[in-house]
């Protein structure tokens, strides 16, 4: 019922890496398939709740800093690349609420973060359920 209606997980972004299979920016022969999609944000950014739910985990991620789960009924939604985490589990988080600080990577001046959904064990497209 949601769908084209939630709040995206940042107070502004563009999305720059789309879900599933997608051809690699350099190599030409090569694909990725993007189990989320990535969205850029200005430096300082927090990552967002897009509906209410519960904090189910919250763990690092080598090389991508840490992540969190929100559980929502029988959705989940994860938020990596994060730094400061603000929630911890069993937390109780409505929509808008800041999870945590999104990593900016100083070197490329690029603050990302990697967003999922999951239906029961199904991935979902994120943009479908995002507002436009």
């Amino acid at each position: 019922k949601n769908k084209g209606r939630l709040p995206w997980p940042v107070s502004r972004g563009v999305i720059v890496g789309k879900f599933g299979l997608q051809k690699h920016p350099v190599l030409t022969y090569v694909t990725t398939n993007n189990k989320g999609i990535y969205i850029q944000t200005a430096p300082g950014e927090d990552a967002r709740c897009i509906f209410e739910g519960e904090v189910t985990q919250r763990f690092s991620i080598p090389g991508n800093n840490n992540a969190i789960i929100v559980k929502h009924g029988n959705y989940r939604t994860v938020y990596t690349n994060l730094t400061d985490l603000y929630v911890k589990e069993g937390d109780k988080v409505k929509g808008k609420q800041a999870l945590g600080k999104i990593y900016t990577d100083t070197e490329e001046n690029k603050t990302e973060l990697y967003f999922m959904i999951w239906k029961d064990k199904d991935l979902q497209n994120p943009e479908l359920f995002l507002s436009k």
